[in-house]
């Protein structure tokens, strides 16, 4: 078994470097292609792209944080806030925090996706009036979720239970760019 093991080896750590060479050279020709690819863009373009691109990174995250206390005391200070508030608070007081994405969380990647789909890969007279419609829906889930967030994003019984994250926050900023910047595409070719 050790002697097959060792022939095993034996092949495959030549092979290595080819396989990583060709990982390589494939990487960098797909970059090439993608710089290629952006560099054809208008501003206009290259804006819709970018911020359809974080938009959609930010709605793949989780919004809601909420706090189970352990049972033991521990102070909050300002770290620890600022700690949880970012999503990234150790686990050394008693208070454990919990990020959750919202319940309707599928209904903000689809219409998130297409806007970054067409606004990035596509050009027709219709990608304009398509984008503003998605970002539309996008921007009538978010007033309902803020409005009936029990509904929308989460089950909870009182609202000091959960708290909005950076994640949340941010997405609603990259949903208002977007949108403003997609309002103009209206009646453009993109």
């Amino acid at each position: 078994m050790i002697k097959n093991l060792l022939r095993d080896l034996s092949l495959a750590l030549p092979a290595t470097s080819v396989v990583l060479n060709g990982w390589k050279r494939f990487l960098s020709q797909l970059l090439g292609r993608f710089i290629e690819f952006y560099s054809e863009k208008s501003g206009k373009e290259k804006l819709i792209f970018v911020l359809a691109l974080l938009q959609l990174f930010f709605s793949l995250g989780s919004w809601i944080n909420y706090s189970i206390n352990l049972g033991v005391e521990s102070g909050q200070d300002l770290i620890s806030k600022l700690g949880s508030f970012f999503g990234i608070e150790p686990s050394r007081s008693g208070i454990e925090e919990v990020n959750v994405r919202t319940a309707s969380n599928i209904f903000f990647i689809i219409p998130c996706f297409l806007t970054f789909f067409f606004g990035g890969f596509w050009r027709s007279e219709w990608v304009g009036k398509t984008i503003v419609v998605l970002q539309g829906f996008s921007g009538i889930l978010l007033v309902l979720g803020l409005l009936l967030p029990d509904v929308f994003f989460v089950s909870f019984i009182r609202d000091q239970d959960y708290y909005y994250n950076f994640n949340f926050y941010a997405f609603c900023s990259f949903w208002a760019l977007t949108t403003i910047s997609s309002l103009t595409l209206w009646n453009s070719k993109l």
